[in-house]
């Protein structure tokens, strides 16, 4: 398949929205954990799966260390993106 500018700008376009509804997300997340609702770890844990499954995210988690191996196998290097930025800069507090 030829690309053109005209479909690369498409396809930026959906990425654009695409990270845009994530931030939106992750927004609401943090929004979340940053209530009263959390107060031991046991409700914590079942809290964030709540949260995970109406988001339509399934499956067990990951350690940080590997998914920031798994990003820069795919060519994502923890430090230059943002998401990831964050939550080193949270870690670090």
């Amino acid at each position: 398949m030829v690309e053109t500018s005209e479909t690369i700008i498409q396809r930026l376009t959906r990425l654009e929205e695409a990270v845009e509804d994530i931030t939106l997300r992750l927004s609401w997340i943090v929004n979340e954990l940053e209530t009263d609702s959390f107060r031991n770890r046991k409700q914590d844990a079942e809290v964030a799966r709540k949260i995970l499954e109406k988001m339509g995210i399934s499956g067990e988690p990951i350690p940080a260390e590997e998914l920031q191996a798994r990003m820069v196998r795919n060519g994502i290097p923890p430090e230059g993106n943002e998401f990831s930025r964050a939550i080193i800069e949270e870690r670090e507090k």
